[in-house]
């Protein structure tokens, strides 16, 4: 089920207990329930005068190949901070967040089942560079786009929203 085996309050060996149909560990002693939870992520798209921002992954999952900037929220962060940041660190960029694209659930293979909230970011016109886990960052076409981004990422470039943008 997990790999957690000891209570993080009390430390008491936990033990399977069945919940609303769901099977949780639990602790005997002090009742803590361990909710296994999807963490949050978040994605920057990126379209500046009709190209779309990819960059191209340094790190595992997906290493080399081309993706939107993302990455996880860090604890205090908001999601939306969280974005910007993701962004600056992996192109160089600053930016700010003109809207909400979508939220949506992933299973992604060395992550497990993760909650990814996209935002439409708006940036300056410098050129990117890739830092910290991607090894390049640049433009290309909706077209383009499409041929090289990870398969997880493609639909977003189907939607009139990005087209659009």
């Amino acid at each position: 089920m997990t790999k957690h085996k000891y209570c993080p309050i009390c430390r008491t060996k936990l033990k399977i207990k069945v919940f609303n149909n769901k099977e949780r560990l639990t602790c005997p002693k002090c009742n803590y329930i361990y909710y296994k939870n999807p963490p949050p992520s978040v994605c920057a798209i990126v379209v500046n005068r009709g190209n779309i921002l990819l960059i191209k992954r340094g790190i595992e999952p997906h290493l080399g190949k081309w993706a939107f900037p993302c990455g996880f929220i860090e604890y205090g962060e908001t999601a939306e901070d969280a974005c910007l940041r993701e962004l600056k660190e992996e192109t160089g960029l600053s930016g700010t967040i003109k809207s909400l694209y979508n939220v949506k659930s992933a299973e992604i293979d060395i992550y497990g089942h993760l909650i990814i909230i996209a935002y439409i970011v708006l940036v300056d016109d410098k050129k990117p560079i890739g830092g910290d886990d991607a090894i390049d960052a640049k433009y290309f076409s909706i077209d383009e786009a499409k041929q090289i981004i990870i398969p997880e990422q493609r639909n977003c470039l189907d939607d009139e929203k990005i087209a659009y943008e």
